[in-house]
């Protein structure tokens, strides 16, 4: 007989969220764990939010509307109203991965015995350019004191605990997610526990990832590093330019310039399907510009086991050794990373397909330069 797990309360906050509320809720109500509270709280919404939230109101077990002094005083308020024995935070454009979810944290909960807290891992949606990534990371306190934290909308946390430790400081705009998981990482490092399972998916966009806010993520985060952490700061800078600003630039030249790219290139050169090597945003972009010019990207070849199976744009992560079973459907293997790793790739290739390899093999700086 399966054990009875714990009463989790989901609170969502939102404001004018009509684009991705929707999703939110029906992720939510669609659990198989039935032992859940689920609250909203609405900072006031001029747009069609709360139309959208009246849709569901009888599955819904608490809806509050009013103004407020932003998402944290939004969370806050819906701590004190729920009565569950755990807690996790869901924004209103973020919704859970899939309709197990919350079983599956139940049945960590129970197995573990009751820790003060859990989290998993979540899967990063751009949904702009279709990039895809998998934040899986063991947080400890040398981590927290590099800046890293447990994903917020992947966390469980029990709600007396939050209540001991005062709730979300209202003083942080945007980091009083790191300050309180801080708090109770200085406590109970040993009992919040992660369970390697994408809870849930985050869109990016919102206002701790916005350039714009950069300034103040920085401030705050250093602030409470300093405070809970002495002598500890993270250092926001440009990304590491290396000789990849070089050929990027190129790559802008020739749109410009020449209305050519590296799908022109290749089409020029009769090329119609590519397996990119790399399935980071720099292999994302390389594939909207090939499938631009008709050009089948069938897959991404990437190392990384976390990110094989993921799927992005209509293509698939595979694990190179797909390349064995796959080389009849692939005219070109085209380097997609943006690190000086061509040689290692030439190497494990040479090793994975021996004879076999006769398929070119190319790195985007190449074709550029060409």
């Amino acid at each position: 007989m399966k054990l009875a797990g714990p009463k989790i309360t989901i609170i969502t906050a939102c404001y004018n969220s009509e684009d991705t509320i929707e999703q939110t809720i029906q992720s939510v109500l669609s659990q198989t764990y039935e032992n859940i509270e689920y609250i909203i709280v609405d900072g006031a919404s001029t747009d069609g939010t709360m139309d959208i939230v009246e849709k569901y109101r009888d599955r819904i077990d608490v809806v509050v509307s009013e103004k407020d002094r932003g998402v944290y005083d939004a969370f806050n308020k819906g701590v004190e109203l729920a009565t569950g024995e755990y807690i996790i935070f869901l924004n209103s454009d973020d919704y859970f991965y899939k309709t197990d979810v919350m079983e599956k944290c139940s049945d960590f909960i129970v197995s573990h015995e009751y820790p003060i807290g859990i989290y998993g891992d979540i899967f990063i949606l751009n949904e702009e350019t279709g990039f895809v990534d998998r934040y899986s990371r063991e947080i400890s306190i040398d981590e927290m004191k590099k800046g890293f934290m447990p994903p917020h909308p992947a966390t469980l946390l029990k709600r007396n605990v939050i209540k001991e430790y005062g709730g979300f400081d209202l003083q942080y705009r945007i980091a009083a997610d790191f300050d309180l998981i801080s708090k109770l990482f200085l406590n109970y490092e040993e009992d919040i526990l992660h369970i390697e399972r994408v809870l849930t998916n985050f869109r990016l966009g919102g206002l701790s990832s916005h350039i714009d806010t950069m300034h103040i993520t920085k401030s705050e985060t250093n602030q409470i590093l300093h405070q809970h952490f002495p002598g500890n700061e993270i250092n926001y800078g440009p990304p590491a330019l290396h000789n990849n600003e070089y050929y990027l630039m190129k790559w802008v030249e020739m749109i410009i310039h020449h209305k050519k790219s590296i799908g022109a290139i290749l089409k020029s050169k009769q090329v119609n399907s590519v397996a990119i090597f790399g399935s980071g945003e720099m292999a994302v972009l390389i594939a909207t510009d090939l499938q631009a010019y008709d050009i089948k990207v069938v897959g991404y070849l990437d190392n990384d086991i976390n990110r094989q199976g993921i799927v992005m744009n209509n293509s698939e992560v595979f694990s190179p050794k797909w390349l064995i079973e796959n080389l009849n459907s692939v005219d070109l293997v085209l380097y997609g990373f943006q690190g000086n790793h061509d040689k290692d790739i030439d190497a494990q290739l040479a090793l994975l397909l021996g004879e076999n390899r006769k398929i070119p093999c190319l790195s985007w700086r190449e074709i550029i330069s060409q």
